[in-house]
C-alpha cells in the first residue's frame, strides 16, 4: 500500500473529527465529562494520525490501536447514550482500517465497525429508527474504506509502471551499449582478416624480393643480365611498401564522423 494517504483525504477525516468535537464541547454536560470528551476525542486524532502518517510495521500495534480507537467511541457512546453522533468517528475508523490491513483482516474489521454503527443507534433508537438512521452511516463506512482500497490499489499500479518504465530503459541502454560492442567487434575482426590477408601479400612479394635480389647476386658480374633483375627488385620493394602502407591504414581506428573525419579518412586511402 502507499506510504501514507493524501492531503486532502487527511483534510477531510480531521474535518470530519473536528465537527464532532465541537458538536460534542457545545452541548450541555458536567464539567468531568467535558474533559473526557475532550481528552478521549484528543486520543482518538492522535492514533489516527499517528496509525496513516508513521504507518508502524508491527501489525499488532496496528491491530491495538483499532481496537484502543474503537473503544474509545464506545465510552464515550456509553456517557450520555443521546449522542449518536459519535458514532461518526467510526467513519474515519473504517478508511484507517481499509488502509492500513488487508485482505481478510481489512474485511474484518470494516464489517465490525460497520455494525458497530448500526447496532449503536438501533440500541439507542430501536430497530426502526435506528436501523433508518444507520443506513446512511454504515454505507459511507463501506464507500470509504472501498475509496482507501481503490486509491492504495491505484498508487500500486502506477508506481509498478514507473518501475516498469524504468526496466525498460535500462534495457533499452543496455541493448544500445551491447550493439555497440558487436560492432566494434565486428569491425575490429575485419581489420583482422585484412591484417591476415595483406601479411601473407606482403610475405609472398618480400619472398619474391630475396629470391631476385640472390638471382641478382650472382649475375654481378654481367651488369647488363643483372640490371632487368635490379629493376624487378626495386618494383617488388616499392610494392612491399605500398603493401606496408595500406596495412597501416586498414589497421588505424575508424575515422570520427563528420565532415572532418571524412576527409581525414579519404585522406589516408588517397595516401
Amino acid at each position: 500500500m502507499r506510504e501514507r494517504p493524501s492531503g486532502v483525504v487527511l483534510i477531510a477525516l480531521v474535518a470530519v473529527w473536528a465537527a464532532v468535537l465541537v458538536r460534542a464541547l457545545t452541548l450541555p454536560a458536567e464539567p468531568g465529562v467535558q474533559v473526557a470528551y475532550a481528552a478521549g476525542l484528543s486520543a482518538f486524532l492522535l492514533i489516527l494520525l499517528v496509525v496513516l502518517l508513521r504507518r508502524p510495521g508491527s501489525s499488532s500495534f496496528l491491530h491495538a490501536a483499532c481496537a484502543l480507537q474503537t473503544a474509545i467511541v464506545l465510552v464515550l457512546l456509553a456517557l450520555n447514550p443521546e449522542r449518536d453522533f459519535l458514532t461518526v468517528l467510526l467513519l474515519p475508523l473504517c478508511y484507517q482500517a481499509a488502509f492500513v490491513f488487508s485482505a481478510r483482516v481489512r474485511v474484518a474489521w470494516v464489517a465490525t465497525l460497520v455494525t458497530l454503527i448500526g447496532a449503536s443507534l438501533i440500541l439507542e433508537l430501536g430497530l426502526l429508527r435506528g436501523l433508518a438512521l444507520s443506513l446512511v452511516p454504515m454505507a459511507a463506512g463501506i464507500v470509504l474504506s472501498t475509496y482507501a482500497v481503490v486509491s492504495a490499489e491505484l498508487e500500486a499500479a502506477r508506481a509498478r509502471s514507473e518501475r516498469m518504465v524504468s526496466d525498460l530503459q535500462t534495457a533499452q541502454r543496455r541493448l544500445r551499449d551491447y550493439a555497440a560492442q558487436v560492432d566494434e567487434l565486428a569491425a575490429i575482426e575485419e581489420r583482422s582478416r585484412l591484417a591476415r590477408a595483406l601479411q601473407a601479400s606482403v610475405s609472398e612479394t618480400l619472398a619474391s624480393a630475396l629470391a631476385v635480389s640472390a638471382s641478382a647476386r650472382q649475375r654481378l658480374d654481367d651488369p647488363d643480365s643483372a640490371a632487368p633483375q635490379l629493376e624487378q627488385l626495386q618494383a617488388l620493394a616499392q610494392q612491399a611498401l605500398a603493401q606496408m602502407r595500406r596495412i597501416i591504414t586498414e589497421l588505424r581506428p575508424a575515422p570520427a564522423a563528420g565532415p572532418a573525419g571524412d576527409a581525414s579518412g579519404a585522406s589516408l586511402r588517397e595516401r
